[in-house]
């Protein structure tokens, strides 16, 4: 696990970039920690969002999921953020348990990839990265394993 940290001020403005997504704030999403390609986040149980079996339903689950690998990607790539536009291409989900209770979610890429990442935006105005996503729930067992392959590119 990287524990490269980011100054407070890129922090707070990649969560308050994924807090203000209006989905991410229906559904109760918090971000609670970035670092330099890594990020934590939180989402509470709550009755509207859990499924037919009395659990969390997948789709809360998959919002998390997303919305820390964002996290993560924007922390992997902050020196960029203010001038660049960062799009989810896809994210491949892995459900491997019932969620009960309140969730966490941990993201990070590889360490190893992010020079290769900065080296392609600074000569392509462009980057591609990877960022693994566990989620657990409140027993703190793996419920949900995703793999989120992000870009970003300059602003037009």
């Amino acid at each position: 696990m990287s524990s490269s940290t980011l100054p407070p001020q890129a922090v707070k403005a990649v969560r308050n970039a994924l807090h203000s997504i209006p989905m991410n704030a229906t559904v109760g999403v918090k971000i609670t920690d970035v670092g330099v390609g890594w990020a934590t986040g939180e989402c509470a149980d709550s009755a509207p969002f859990r499924n037919h079996l009395g659990t969390i339903h997948a789709g809360a689950q998959f919002l998390l999921a997303e919305a820390v690998s964002g996290a993560a990607f924007a922390g992997a790539m902050a020196q960029y953020i203010t001038e660049a536009v960062p799009l989810i291409e896809k994210m491949e989900v892995h459900y491997v348990g019932r969620a009960v209770g309140d969730l966490t979610a941990r993201a990070e890429a590889n360490p190893a990839d992010l020079p290769a990442a900065h080296a392609q935006y600074a000569a392509e105005g462009k980057a591609r990265l990877v960022v693994n996503v566990t989620v657990k729930d409140g027993e703190g067992k793996d419920v949900m394993q995703a793999v989120a392959h992000w870009y970003t590119r300059k602003r037009s």
